[in-house]
């Protein structure tokens, strides 16, 4: 790899705001990883439930706190949600986004009011030259900041998209982000579902413009196209991650100049795994070694947990998997080792095939240390990032909750011995890795021109 060039500004301070969940604070740990290596500052405003976890990485940490209604006497908010909606994910895509979908994001609107001012303390405090925000919901605050009181200069900001891009990036040529379906399929489908999204949407998407109206910023899109983006576009910059193998933006809808596509963002943590003794004890020439995890919301559902760890405990391959915060309910069959939460970045080199649920940023690190994929989604994103994994041939595409012993035993049988596949993901994830410096100084250098 290239050293990356260094940049051609005085170092800037870097504020990121990411939503409070792993696959979104991941993404921006990565592009932070680019900068500071450009001799700037990057400084996180985390939610207290992830304090100290990009300390340790050396990064500043400006830590907001929760409502005490949200903190639960220290449990896990978001992974109550998934317990209290586990049934909703049996149903399919539209009612999934008609309750838990909708709801989530009703609650992550209601999180943005109550740390608006704290929000505001952070801006005076850190003094951001730029902030980058990767979020569904929007901010006025964080959009529309200003350096000094009154009519001081607007803070510039980088839009970072870390979900599939069907979430911000609408086409008629594409599917109806979050639904699944496929490229080739009845495009009447296509319509139903968008007049669905309209209509479970139109009432979040006001209350959130009407805040932004009521902040003196301007208010959020009324295209009927854009209903479920809850969050303005930037007009300095927007970058969505995806791997290039993936996307079909680049033929079916050129970008716009302030849209950016990198493979993905991926961390740079230095942390390391060997594979446990108890599955090293059980290889032998045809047991491949899998890794699976649904990301800890998914792995709140215990029900789930239970029955998908049940059914690999047939299988003749070894798995290590990540158990997440409800571990103790429930224990692993004798071909798989987990802990609650594992360095997935050090996890994936090691590993024949990643079982996942389809998040984006375990999708954009999955590809970029090229392994094939089975996915099993659960909602939102995931679904469409199962579907276009599966109708590409680079992996396949199971329901987690409806999928019989034998077509998720087979599922993974056929993944982790496909010679072709496995050759194919492996030349994928080498590109995606040789190019990474050259598209992380790219987008490195489209943040630094903003401030020139």
């Amino acid at each position: 790899m290239s050293t990356p060039s260094p940049p051609t500004i005085k170092p800037l301070t870097i504020l990121f705001a990411p939503l409070d969940t792993w696959g979104h604070i991941n993404a921006c740990h990565g592009l932070a990883d680019l900068l500071r290596q450009r001799g700037h500052r990057p400084v996180f405003a985390l939610d207290i439930g992830y304090q100290g976890k990009l300390a340790k990485y050396g990064y500043e940490e400006y830590i907001l706190k929760r409502d005490v209604d949200q903190q639960q006497d220290g449990r896990d908010f978001w992974a109550d949600f998934v317990t209290k909606y586990k049934d909703c994910y049996r149903l399919a895509p539209e009612a999934i986004m008609a309750s838990s979908t909708v709801d989530g994001f009703t609650i992550m609107f209601e999180n943005y009011r109550q740390l608006d001012r704290q929000y505001r303390q952070c801006l005076d405090r850190v003094r951001p030259d730029l902030i980058v925000i990767d979020s569904y919901i929007g901010s006025p605050t964080l959009t529309n900041a200003r350096v000094g009181a009154g009519d001081g200069c607007i803070i510039p900001w980088v839009w970072l998209c870390s979900a599939a891009p069907q979430s911000f990036l609408h086409s008629p040529k594409l599917p109806p982000a979050w639904s699944g379906l496929p490229l080739d399929s009845d495009q009447n489908k296509w319509l139903e579902f968008r007049e669905k999204y309209n209509q479970v949407f139109s009432d979040l998407h006001h209350r959130i413009s009407q805040w932004f109206v009521e902040s003196g910023a301007r208010p959020l899109s009324t295209n009927r196209s854009d209903i479920n983006i809850l969050h303005p576009e930037s007009p300095y910059l927007n970058i969505y991650t995806y791997p290039e193998e993936l996307d079909y933006y680049q033929e079916l809808k050129p970008l716009p100049g302030n849209w950016l596509r990198i493979d993905g963002s991926v961390r740079e943590t230095g942390d390391t795994f060997e594979i446990p003794d108890q599955l090293l004890a059980r290889k032998t020439s045809d047991e491949k070694l899998v890794f699976f995890t649904i990301g800890s919301y998914g792995a709140s559902n215990i029900d789930l947990m239970k029955r998908i760890t049940g059914i690999l405990g047939k299988s003749r391959h070894r798995f290590i998997v990540a158990t997440g915060p409800l571990h103790r309910q429930y224990q692993l069959p004798a071909n798989q080792w987990g802990r609650p939460f594992l360095p997935q970045t050090a996890v994936l080199p090691l590993v024949d095939l990643v079982i996942a649920h389809g998040g984006n940023n375990t999708v954009c690190e999955t590809f970029y240390y090229g392994k094939p994929m089975l996915v099993m989604p659960m909602s939102s994103d995931q679904l469409d990032n199962a579907q276009r994994i599966h109708e590409l041939g680079l992996g396949l595409r199971l329901n987690p909750y409806h999928c019989t012993d034998g077509e998720l035993l087979a599922a993974v049988d056929r993944l982790a011995t496909d010679q072709g596949l496995a050759a194919r993901m492996r030349m994928i994830g080498e590109t995606i890795r040789m190019n990474r410096q050259r598209n992380g100084q790219l987008a490195a250098e489209l943040i630094e021109n903003i401030c020139k």
